[in-house]
């Protein structure tokens, strides 16, 4: 119950995003307007991979306290997540 408090709290809009942009991708798969599907698509993914993301790290390594200098590391990877989905997505 923990995880998912804090999930709420920390990527709610990420969430929100997620389910918005992919009811949006979804509608206009088949539409002419491309542009509009591969941007909704793409922060579809962008959204569901961080939630994914925080709920494997959060089972596997557990709650982090960002007093440790691996808070740029971690900023570092998650940017480095988001130009891979941007450019490949």
């Amino acid at each position: 119950m923990g995880l998912l408090k804090r999930l709420m709290c920390y990527y709610h809009i990420h969430i929100i995003s997620a389910v918005v942009f992919t009811i949006i991708a979804f509608m206009f798969v088949y539409d002419d307007d491309a542009l509009l599907s591969a941007m909704a698509r793409k922060i579809a993914l962008a959204s569901i991979g961080l939630v994914y993301y925080y709920i494997t790290r959060f089972l596997i390594v557990g709650y982090i306290e960002w007093k440790d200098p691996y808070d740029k590391i971690y900023s570092f990877v998650l940017l480095i997540y988001m130009a891979i989905v941007i450019s490949f997505g």
